[in-house]
């Protein structure tokens, strides 16, 4: 019969096995979570503000831009998640910005929905534009799971680094930065220097 230390020790092998196992399945070879639309282009769109400007895909011009689609009708986690995001987010450079989509507030809805929204943006230390959907953006959303999740464009529109899911301010600021720097002037001419060397 065996006692619980022995139990305990037994069963030490069997979690590493199946965290090697849930790992291989997650990760790739060289170690990053690959995400499915990673390189692909954010969809072209032509929609509105919440406060009524018109905006085009053109937005993301020349700039690494990280896009927050939230919902008005988880109110208080798109608050909050904003919230910590704009604080977060107070010192980006020239080449970076913030952009919201309200993922569940179409441009033909009504008014009171558009003033929920409103305030929810309007709770936020940092303003940044808030964009509605319509149907441009049915191919980027059916891929979301939840929200909030965070998703970066890069200056050509297309989609780059890894999303983050739910309220993680910490991780998008990191993922950001790490993507900005991927592409500064430096991290370019450390690449040639190590590929003429190897």
């Amino acid at each position: 019969m065996m006692n619980l230390r022995q139990k305990k020790l037994w069963l030490l092998p069997v979690l590493t096995l199946l965290l090697l196992v849930a790992d291989a399945m997650l990760l790739g070879r060289d170690g990053a979570i690959h995400v499915d639309g990673a390189g692909e282009p954010f969809p072209a769109f032509r929609t509105e503000t919440l406060d009524g400007r018109s905006i085009t895909d053109e937005i993301f011009s020349e700039k690494t831009t990280a896009v927050c689609v939230w919902t008005v009708r988880d109110a208080d986690m798109s608050r909050a998640a904003l919230q910590k995001l704009s604080k977060t987010l107070t010192d980006l450079p020239e080449n970076a910005q913030c952009v919201g989509v309200v993922g569940d507030l179409k441009t033909e809805d009504s008014t009171e929905k558009r003033a929920a929204a409103k305030k929810i943006a309007a709770d936020c230390p940092a303003s940044f534009p808030h964009l509605l959907i319509n149907d441009d953006f049915t191919p980027f959303l059916t891929k979301l799971r939840s929200a909030p999740t965070v998703v970066f464009v890069d200056g050509a529109g297309r989609l780059v680094g890894q999303p983050v899911v739910g309220d993680e301010p910490e991780l998008v600021r990191k993922e950001l930065f790490r993507l900005l720097e991927k592409d500064s002037p430096r991290s370019l001419a450390l690449k040639k220097i190590q590929k003429a060397l190897f």
